[in-house]
């Protein structure tokens, strides 16, 4: 499930919109704090969780640059920064249970 949240936020980036306005900080913090959350809670050791968060702030990085090269997107530093700051702060959701509860979910769903 988590890639198939890769797939719709890609997805759902490179689309035409229309201007979101000033929530838009804040949908690229919540699409990454959820991308973060989900994948760094199946996450088992540190060391796949460092390469988890370093991926998907690269993956945030490289979104916006795909954007900048549609013609009808923008790159912006400032969305990157929202992103990065989404993935840290899915990361403290490690530190919850929530994780237990988000492998036992998976498990039993997929």
């Amino acid at each position: 499930m988590a890639y198939a949240m890769l797939i719709l936020v890609a997805l759902i980036s490179l689309m035409p919109i229309q201007g979101v306005g000033a929530s838009d900080k804040l949908l690229h913090f919540l699409t990454y704090f959820l991308l973060s959350m989900g994948f760094v809670s199946l996450a088992d050791d540190f060391h796949r969780i460092k390469w988890t968060v370093i991926g998907l702030m690269a993956y945030g990085v490289v979104i916006e640059f795909l954007q900048g090269l549609t013609g009808y997107r923008m790159m912006e530093a400032m969305d990157m920064l929202a992103n990065s700051a989404g993935v840290l702060a899915g990361l403290l959701v490690r530190f919850t249970s929530i994780p237990e509860w988000l492998r036992q979910w998976e498990h039993r769903w997929f």
